[in-house]
């Protein structure tokens, strides 16, 4: 009976031997198991993302100005814009004067007036005085001369500056090789000029026949340049006058947003320049950002996006390409409405810069793989594939096997390779180092 009871006890022993070697051994194996976790590669375009800051420009534009007449300014007064903002055609943009306006405007009334009171005491003093037809006739023809020599003169003045700019000689008929057609222009001017002067001498030659008694002729001449005087002082008063008027208003010739101010209140403006610029009419600037860093050359087409939050983002795109005067390199930005209205207006985007995520997409699918399953470096690349192997009493392990691989890029995370290995599991993220043939254990969690 003892015996009998020992070999139970033995036998119960044994057993739980057993049982604590094998958790012992298992418990062991697990401890010194590489951990791994299995990628899975997918077939797709490698997607690349890359951050970009949009600056508001404006690209097709037209320019506000006003023309003066030499030696003659305008005071800005007011002005009712800024840059970004959208204007309606007929908008008052500048309000402005000419400058020293009341002192001109005394001073031509005073030579119309001083005119038109010497023409009066004139015609008072030569009551008496008769001019014949011929007399007249005879004075028409002078003046005509005299004005047709002085078109003569300017016009021959202007066309000499051409030749002498673009280095050419006049020639009696037609054209010298190569002129411009602003010189073509000017020596037909000349031309017409000449023809007209030779006419005026022509009727002075017959109006010469005739004799003009001196005192009638001190009359005439007295009177004429009187009459000069009063009109040209009358005609600068009303186109003084007129451009006051204009400069109170200066209107938007369209629909558009500024884009440019080249004037501020008080500012003293010649004419030279532009008061301001406005987009197109129809036409909305761009956001231009600066590409130069980037490693990836950007083409049309390309996606781009605005993140409004962590939902929600607003999608546009690449619409030019160049390179800017200093060598840079930009792509330019279709500005949508929807983009507008996320940034709350034009004018707002002056103010800041708008951050972009530019997305390149490769042409072709290819096989992707996250960068970490990938390994190696320059052109020794490889993976590790993860096979199940059976062993004793059903048991089965899974090992590694060394694949070498080609690398077509690496972005956003993940690599695109040029083998299918769709068909396989691979190893990524273990929790030590791993080599080929090791085995190895999947990590869950």
């Amino acid at each position: 009976m003892d015996l009998k009871k020992f070999a139970v006890r033995g036998i119960v022993v044994l057993a739980i031997f057993v049982a604590l070697c094998m958790f012992f051994s298992g418990t062991i194996r697990t401890i010194t198991t590489p951990k791994i976790k299995l990628a899975a590669a997918k077939r797709g375009k490698l997607e690349e993302r890359m951050e970009l800051t949009g600056k508001l420009t404006f690209t097709d534009v037209d320019e506000v100005d006003m023309e003066l007449p030499e030696e003659t300014t305008l005071t800005i007064v007011k002005v009712n814009t800024r840059e970004g903002y959208t204007v309606k055609e007929g908008d008052v943009l500048v309000q402005a004067k000419v400058t020293n306006f009341e002192a001109n405007r005394k001073q031509l009334q005073d030579a119309y007036d001083a005119a038109s009171e010497s023409l009066l005491t004139l015609e008072n003093k030569n009551r008496g005085i008769r001019v014949t037809r011929r007399d007249q006739a005879y004075a028409d023809a002078y003046y005509a001369l005299r004005e047709a020599r002085r078109a003569t003169v300017s016009a021959e003045l202007d066309m000499n500056a051409l030749l002498t700019q673009e280095k050419l000689q006049r020639t009696e008929i037609g054209y010298p090789e190569g002129a411009s057609e602003e010189l073509i222009a000017a020596m037909d001017a000349w031309r017409v000029a000449s023809m007209a002067q030779e006419a005026a001498q022509q009727a002075m030659d017959d109006a010469a026949r005739y004799n003009v008694d001196e005192t009638v002729w001190s009359y005439i001449t007295e009177k004429h340049d009187l009459e000069e005087k009063l009109a040209e002082a009358g005609e600068s008063l009303e186109q003084l006058l007129s451009l006051n008027d204009q400069a109170r208003q200066i209107l938007a010739p369209h629909d558009g947003y500024v884009a440019k101010l080249h004037v501020q209140e008080g500012d003293v403006y010649d004419g030279a320049d532009a008061l301001l610029t406005l987009t197109e009419a129809g036409t909305l600037p761009i956001l231009r950002a600066d590409t130069t860093d980037l490693k990836r050359a950007v083409s049309e087409g390309a996606t781009v996006t605005y993140t409004v939050d962590s939902y929600y983002s607003v999608e546009t795109k690449v619409i030019a390409t160049g390179i800017d005067p200093e060598g840079k390199k930009y792509a330019d930005i279709e500005l949508t409405d929807e983009l507008i209205r996320e940034r709350g207006s034009i004018y707002a985007m002056t103010m800041e810069d708008t951050p972009l995520v530019l997305i390149y997409r490769a042409k072709d699918s290819t096989t992707l793989l996250p960068v970490s399953a990938v390994r190696g470096s320059g052109d020794d690349r490889y993976i590790y594939t993860v096979e199940q192997e059976s062993g004793a009493f059903g048991s089965t392990s899974m090992k590694l096997h060394k694949m070498s691989v080609k690398v077509l890029a690496e972005s956003g995370g993940m690599a695109s390779i040029e083998e299918d290995v769709s068909y396989y599991s691979i190893a990524y993220m273990e929790d030590r180092p791993i080599n080929d043939g090791d085995t190895v254990m999947e990590y869950v969690g």
